[in-house]
């Protein structure tokens, strides 16, 4: 832990990932690293069922340091990339469920980092899009890559050449977030959501995220052996067994 990220752990093997760098959470090349390196320990600790971020400043993120970015080469801007993906990739692929509290700024960096969870809860005050076309670029961290898998071909163009942003209830339609609640209870509604995926036997459900994540874009014959292979290691537990 550090001074921007930390993390605790309740009785119900809930983690609370906590993202604290004033004043919008901007994504430098050093804060990611610390996600990353926290995200690695909890991928590391068997105790912990599931996974929820949320940010302490009234901004879930409003992207990159577009201060430490200003004075980058295009050498250095593409480590920064290989930075943001280094991160996000390694939240995608851990073997608990993940859950993201947005409140406010989800710009940029920041809605791609959103999109590496498994589920996204908003509240009633955040801002959520991807601006770079704006400003010249496109989203370099996953966001042409995700976004369409998450919301559609079509609509993910939609958000990203527009570079428009969107309300909560306008990105609960588009399918970017599963649900939207008030900031008053974003975080009860996170826990409520994380309880109910804890209720279940946890060998099945890190093997059924692991097969839907690993089958997503494989042809059907791949898709359905990846399925079989991991109905195999839940069917062969103590849990269904009980």
């Amino acid at each position: 832990m550090n001074k921007f990220v930390s993390y605790n752990i309740n009785n119900q093997g809930i983690c609370f990932v906590e993202l604290n760098r004033s004043p919008v959470n901007a994504l430098s090349f050093d804060f990611l690293k610390s996600i990353k390196k926290t995200f690695t320990l909890i991928n590391n600790n068997k105790s912990i069922k599931v996974v929820i971020l949320k940010s302490s400043l009234p901004h879930f993120s409003a992207g990159a340091d577009l201060k430490e970015r200003k004075i980058m080469s295009k050498k250095d801007a593409n480590k920064a990339l290989d930075n943001f993906n280094d991160c996000f990739n390694t939240i995608e692929n851990l073997n608990q469920t993940t859950i993201c509290l947005i409140n406010g700024y989800c710009l940029g960096g920041g809605a791609e980092l959103s999109l590496a969870f498994d589920f996204r809860i908003a509240s009633d005050d955040a801002l959520i899009g991807f601006p770079e076309v704006s400003i010249g670029i496109i989203p370099g961290a996953g966001g042409t890559y995700r976004l369409p898998k998450i919301i559609g071909f079509s609509n993910a163009k939609y958000w990203i050449l527009t570079a428009k942003k969107f309300n909560s209830s306008e990105a609960k339609n588009f399918g970017f977030l599963n649900f939207c609640t008030t900031k008053k209870d974003l975080e009860l509604f996170g826990v409520r959501l994380a309880t109910d995926v804890i209720s279940n036997a946890p060998i099945a459900v890190k093997s059924a995220k692991k097969a839907i994540n690993k089958s997503f874009n494989s042809k059907v014959d791949t898709g359905l052996k990846i399925e079989r292979d991991y109905y195999k290691v839940a069917l062969n537990t103590k849990d269904r067994d009980e």
